[in-house]
């Protein structure tokens, strides 16, 4: 899983670049509810799912499983570093 923030264009643009410029688009997958991504990435023949199914609980997984690996600590911290490096650009 890759996550890149989009400085220089809007996230919409650098989305259709990266799949266009995917080597093995059948194996693309992009996380997004805008209607228009959606149809764009079907389109080029990647695939799409919602925020809602990506961040669900995993199919045929106990409610105990699906529970963050990760401490509430661990996340407010990765949150701040994720905060001092976007706005400082």
């Amino acid at each position: 899983m890759d996550i890149i923030f989009s400085l220089d264009v809007t996230a919409d643009v650098k989305i259709r670049a990266m799949v266009e410029k995917s080597a093995n688009v059948k194996t693309t997958v992009v996380v997004s509810d805008d209607k228009e991504i959606k149809f764009f990435v079907r389109s080029a023949g990647a695939h799409c799912v919602s925020i809602e199914e990506f961040l669900g609980p995993p199919r045929g997984k106990n409610e105990e499983a699906s529970k963050p690996e990760l401490t509430y600590t661990q996340m407010m911290e990765i949150n701040r570093e994720l905060a001092k490096r976007w706005l400082s650009r």
